[in-house]
């Protein structure tokens, strides 16, 4: 089980959120502080939400930004009822790849339905559906020059899982990744505002808006993938992810 470092100190920069107009949970996995006294690398790796609000002045800001690889972790009913900015305006200089996290596995289905918590929903995505966690690393690992954006519809459950995942497999401590996962709160608060108003029950307003994302729900999955799996390298390789895949994963998210 890998040390982490303690203190306050380890809070991550609002330089990180992203102004993409219409877009309310992006932000790059670049800047934060791993144990080697490093930090992530910028512009490698970008988390999101759904991409399909993006205004025009927002699909220029992801492109001038250097994102050359999309890769959306919706089902492929979420994808068809909403299909993604980059599906639907494919570009020889971005590529798009559907990569659902979890699978159509009912009896996960039932498993996931009837979870008393969050973090036993993202507990039993990592226990069960390993190969398309591997599939998806792979994908970052093999991904063209430039940045990959990873993304799902709000950007917090699916998204937080893999960024999480990247972040431990280059060292960040526990509470800067537990920080950033909690960070959506505050990025998709106000759009949940919006749309709760919008929807004219004010009497459901407060129970909407109670916590979605805290640091205690990425420290209880954090604490799973150590004690269940031996840590994020041991769960990524009997997932099926290559040793040379990792060292090219962690090339791609560490300083030049």
């Amino acid at each position: 089980m890998q040390n982490d470092a303690t203190g306050s100190e380890h809070q991550f920069a609002a330089a990180r959120d992203l102004d993409w107009p219409n877009c309310y949970n992006v932000r790059d996995l670049g800047g934060l502080p791993t144990l080697n006294k490093q930090t992530t690398q910028w512009r490698a790796v970008v988390r999101g939400d759904i991409l399909n609000r993006l205004t025009p002045a927002g699909e220029q800001a992801l492109r001038e930004y250097g994102i050359r690889t999309v890769i959306d972790l919706r089902g492929a009913d979420e994808v068809a009822d909403e299909p993604s900015l980059a599906a639907m305006n494919r570009r020889a200089d971005i590529s798009y790849v559907n990569l659902p996290l979890e699978g159509y596995d009912p009896q996960v289905s039932a498993l996931i339905s009837q979870a008393a918590s969050r973090p036993e929903v993202y507990c039993l995505v990592l226990d069960h559906y390993r190969a398309r966690v591997a599939a998806v690393v792979q994908t970052i690992a093999d991904a063209e020059p430039g940045g990959v954006l990873i993304h799902c519809h709000a950007g917090k459950d699916r998204t937080g899982m893999i960024a999480a995942l990247l972040l431990r497999l280059v060292d960040v401590p526990a509470e800067v990744i537990a920080a950033d996962y909690a960070h959506s709160q505050a990025r998709l608060w106000p759009l949940y505002e919006q749309l709760v108003r919008a929807a004219g029950d004010e009497d459901q307003v407060g129970w909407w808006l109670k916590p979605i994302a805290t640091p205690e729900m990425m420290h209880t999955m954090l604490a799973y993938l150590d004690a269940q799996h031996g840590g994020v390298e041991e769960y990524l390789i009997t997932s099926g992810v290559k040793a040379t895949t990792l060292m090219r994963l962690r090339r791609r998210l560490s300083p030049t």
